[in-house]
């Protein structure tokens, strides 16, 4: 059975894979397609990130842009050198895709972006190349231990469609199967937050200050404000999308509203998201 890291591009995974070296050190990177949310990009960073895309996702559309920290490209090229062996590169559907399909902006009550943005490109990557199941380690701190026991091992599949002359219509078929099985090895040796800023402050790499995707309803709204400073052409594109889609990150405030708050200096700024879906980590 293979070895899986599942990397973010944030300072937990990254001591995952440098402490625990796997069979496959995947990373699956959420992309937008508007050239506006990424007109800021380093050219070369973008072809460098398309070459690695193309080797595995040559069916999904170029990559312009992402609603990571930008600084992500940079801070998983440079853990590879760390590291010395490659990292997988994978993306599934655009945000512009997603939307599309499901009609909604993902919210505390619709839950699905990380699946579909994340979670997809990786499963279908180990299901056409792989035997199933993999053990698959993700970077759960022994301080968030709790994250665990929400990991997910079952994945639920179309295999075929139908067609139903009673209604006249094509219905699709689904299947479920067990395709991953969890390691924590950070919980199992009692890696808690401080080792981990300890082990990279004299290393050569640069983390983003919010890692994850910048519009994440899982964030706080001081930390959505205040990447509107950091990226704003990501927060307003995602604004943009509210106002398309008629919904919200937040239940209580729009993305728009949240631009206009004042910043408060004493918010602990830069702890990343708590993604429930399995991946989403700093």
């Amino acid at each position: 059975m293979k070895t899986v890291n599942s990397l973010s591009g944030g300072g937990t995974s990254s001591y995952l894979a440098y402490h625990f070296p796997a069979d496959l050190e995947i990373f699956s990177l959420v992309c937008i397609d508007s050239h506006n949310a990424g007109r800021q990009l380093d050219k070369k960073l973008v072809q460098m990130a398309n070459d690695r895309l193309q080797k595995y996702c040559s069916h999904q559309n170029e990559f312009v842009a992402t609603s990571e920290d930008p600084s992500i490209l940079k801070t998983m090229f440079d853990l590879e050198q760390l590291i010395g062996r490659e990292i997988i590169w994978l993306r599934g559907m655009s945000w512009e895709q997603m939307l599309a399909i499901k009609k909604a902006i993902p919210n505390m009550a619709k839950r699905f972006c990380t699946t579909i943005l994340k979670m997809q490109a990786i499963f279908e990557f180990l299901f056409m190349h792989h035997t199933l199941p993999v053990k698959m380690r993700v970077g759960y701190r022994y301080d968030e231990k709790e994250r665990s026991e929400k990991f997910t091992d079952i994945w639920k599949y179309a295999t075929h469609c139908e067609f139903q002359s009673k209604s006249a219509r094509w219905v699709h078929r689904w299947s479920e199967m067990i395709w991953r099985i969890g390691e924590f090895p950070l919980i199992d040796n009692k890696i808690i937050h401080p080792h981990i800023k300890a082990f990279w402050d004299d290393k050569d790499i640069k983390f983003a200050d919010d890692s994850n995707c910048q519009n994440c309803f899982w964030k706080e709204e001081q930390q959505l404000r205040k990447n509107f400073d950091s990226n704003p052409e990501i927060m307003y594109w995602s604004a943009i999308q509210e106002d398309l889609f008629g919904h919200t990150f937040k239940e209580n405030n729009s993305l728009l509203g949240i631009s206009k708050l004042g910043l408060q200096l004493d918010f602990n700024f830069g702890t990343g998201s708590g993604c429930q879906a399995g991946f989403c980590t700093d």
